[in-house]
């Protein structure tokens, strides 16, 4: 995508070279970048942002002032995928004010419904809500389809949730369903389910939440709109810790985390970083909380996220004042001075124009209900018209004064605006060389899983190839020594050939030990088309992709399996006990078990790479199926075992390891209500103890 992306924007190079582009040359464009940056699967991209930047200097430069707003909103919006928060603001409203002028009531309505939907992420609610009701007020004048009122409706109702309204907010969302049912409408419906969740949720419903967050789960994958699945993941999560069930809490911080790093939302990577982070350090995973946290920091530092990274180090500082490790506390400490003083400003001035938008908005209500009201009492007191206009006048220059107050605020909040836009401004340019992050890691994991499966089949399939290769060479070679006799019998009914030649190339021939070579020959291909066929079936049954179905599942089959794969890291140098006691099944998701055992032999093959003993034992305790891996290997100290199912911890050389493998096993296993626990010694090799319920209504699951 990047690729297509970059010669994209060659092509417009090439375009500015030639003569000046016509109008409609800079509307495609115009039109081009509104509708790539608005898939949910955009990758958040600094090149796209420094062309749309170049095209908006061209469109003032030409005067196209009708395609001003739009490309103003355009990278308002490029701007908000890459967290930068604030040039996003200024951006949407120099758009609009440009926009306003050139364009239709409708486009000022889907602008203000844009801006809007920005100050909800920034928990800028009041703000957020004037937004939204401007855009609802045009819609409902202007827009004869209603469409865009039945998405507004919505959008107030998040606006709502996010003030605790919960009753109103459900009306809206109420709202919305119905128009769009009445409209035949099915757009964005997967937001609205999600926003009912949200509500659910918050009102302690948790299953009626989590019905409703899994419902757009299977569409979303589908369209691959890493945007929703982030939604959907988070709000899984965090419904699941308010639940009290942390095991799937972690997976799904960890899903919503994955979807976000590949289409590189640094912010929601931050704040999701930092959930993670409180949720091991409520479980006493203190040595994964600190991780995250750190890793938390250096995200948000990229973006405006100050208030994320203040979160980061205040935990940082409290984590290590209750170890005792009063240097690192105070380290911290200073950290979070530092940030906090930055971000009490910032929020001050934030809850400033929040308060004011606030007080627009009962402002505005006062102002038509007191017309209403002298619209009844000038039906009445028609006779007292000049104390009327008195009061009215009174009325104005009270407004007059109250307005020309608030005009010298603002002038003031707009010049502390100005100098913080200037310190911004000057670390913009740290931000250019961090762009190729996150899906790194998770790439090479799977690229190192595949290798492992690609070079144990290839091994495990050239045996048996080559055996069968050498066989039918020898045969032909047999052939060529009988093709004589055959060629005498052929001649023995037609031309009568001597019975005595016959008999001469027979005795020659030493049948009794060419027949015992072709019966051997004919075996060994025998042998070595079954053995293909066993390594295909395995592959077959170890490659296939279950997704997120659970099935019956033979773990002896899953472990020879993975054994056959993995054959030639083995070879002769290591040697391979089998203790099955439970050849069995359990129910559970086939691909990802499958994966957790290649994990885990491979890095006890890799323990004794130089020779050394693997013992593999299963046995069943109360149900429960127990898988131990144990091998002789140099073992591992106690600091290293209490970090060994942390993301991005690895032993191996650089290049070799992406610190994933266990901290994804770990995750699967927890998912399937199992567990897997570490023994180990230094010097005395290591154990793996992965246990798993056996009969499904353990693990909570359907098949």
């Amino acid at each position: 995508m990047r690729f297509g992306m970059i010669m994209v924007l060659v092509g417009f190079m090439l375009c500015d070279l030639q003569a000046q582009p016509n109008y409609d040359h800079f509307k495609a464009r115009v039109d081009y970048f509104k509708s790539s940056i608005g898939k949910g699967k955009n990758v958040a991209n600094l090149d796209i942002l420094n062309a749309a930047k170049g095209l908006s200097d061209s469109i003032f430069q030409t005067k196209y002032v009708d395609l001003q707003g739009d490309i103003l909103m355009t990278i308002g919006r490029i701007n908000q995928q890459l967290g930068k928060m604030g040039n996003a603001e200024i951006y949407y409203k120099q758009g609009i004010a440009k926009g306003r002028k050139y364009n239709d009531s409708l486009w000022v309505a889907n602008a203000c419904g844009r801006l809007g939907n920005f100050y909800v992420l920034e928990e800028r609610n009041f703000l957020a809500l004037d937004y939204h009701l401007k855009a609802l007020n045009l819609r409902e004048v202007h827009d004869r389809s209603r469409k865009s009122i039945a998405d507004t409706y919505h959008n107030i109702a998040s606006v709502y949730i996010q003030l605790n309204n919960l009753t109103t907010a459900e009306d809206y969302l109420k709202k919305s369903l119905k128009l769009k049912n009445e409209l035949k409408d099915t757009f964005y419906l997967g937001i609205i389910t999600t926003l009912f969740a949200d509500i659910y949720s918050q009102r302690g419903e948790y299953q009626k939440a989590e019905e409703h967050y899994l419902k757009d789960i299977p569409k979303r994958l589908h369209q691959n709109n890493y945007e929703g699945l982030t939604i959907s993941f988070l709000g899984l999560a965090d419904n699941y810790k308010a639940w009290g069930k942390n095991d799937d809490a972690e997976t799904y911080y960890l899903k919503a985390l994955q979807a976000s790093e590949t289409i590189k939302r640094q912010r929601n990577i931050g704040l999701i970083l930092l959930k993670l982070g409180e949720l091991y350090r409520s479980n006493g995973q203190a040595d994964r909380a600190k991780a995250v946290f750190k890793r938390a920091i250096d995200n948000c530092t990229q973006v405006d996220s100050r208030s994320y990274q203040l979160n980061a180090y205040r935990n940082l500082y409290l984590m290590y004042k209750e170890d005792g490790n009063l240097p690192k506390a105070m380290e911290y400490l200073e950290l979070l001075s530092v940030v906090q003083d930055t971000t009490a400003k910032e929020a001050v001035e934030m809850k400033m124009e929040d308060m004011q938008a606030a007080f627009e908005l009962s402002e505005r209500e006062n102002k038509i209900t007191a017309l209403d009201n002298e619209n009844k009492k000038g039906k009445q007191l028609r006779n007292i018209l000049i104390l009327s206009i008195c009061l009215l006048l009174s009325s104005l220059a009270f407004v007059v004064y109250v307005y020309r107050g608030r005009n010298k605020a603002l002038h003031q909040l707009t010049q502390e605006q100005a100098h913080t836009k200037a310190l911004l401004e000057e670390k913009e340019a740290l931000l250019g060389n961090l762009q190729q992050t996150n899906l790194q890691l998770i790439h090479a994991e799977k690229m190192a899983s595949i290798g492992v499966m690609t070079a144990g089949i290839a091994h495990e399939l050239n045996n048996p190839v080559s055996a069968i290769h050498a066989s039918v060479e020898a045969l032909m070679m047999d052939f060529e020594d009988l093709q004589p006799l055959f060629d005498s019998l052929g001649k023995l009914e037609k031309e009568g050939t001597d019975l005595a030649t016959i008999k001469n190339q027979i005795q020659n021939l030493d049948l009794n030990s060419l027949t015992a070579e072709l019966q051997s020959l004919m075996s060994t291909i025998n042998n070595g088309a079954q053995r293909t066929a066993q390594i295909v079936q395995g592959l077959k049954t170890f490659a296939r992709d279950s997704g997120d179905e659970y099935s019956v599942y033979n773990i002896t089959e899953g472990l020879e399996t993975a054994l056959t794969i993995l054959q030639h890291k083995i070879n002769h140098r290591i040697t391979v006990k089998k203790d099955y006691q439970y050849n069995g099944s359990i129910v559970c998701q086939t691909s990802k078990i499958n994966q957790v055992l290649l994990n885990i032999l491979d890095n006890a093959v890799h323990a004794v790479d130089q020779g050394g003993h693997i013992n593999i034992e299963t046995k069943t305790i109360e149900n429960v199926c127990e898988i131990t891996i144990t091998d002789d290997g140099s073992g591992m100290d106690v600091d290293v075992q209490k970090k060994i199912f942390e993301p991005f911890f690895t032993t191996k050389e650089v290049g070799k390891g992406t610190g994933l493998g266990l901290s994804i096993s770990y995750a699967i296993v927890k998912q399937h209500h199992g567990d897997i626990v570490v023994h180990s010694q230094a010097g005395k090799g290591t154990s793996f103890v992965i246990t798993l319920p056996i009969d499904r209504t353990q693990s909570g699951t359907n098949v």
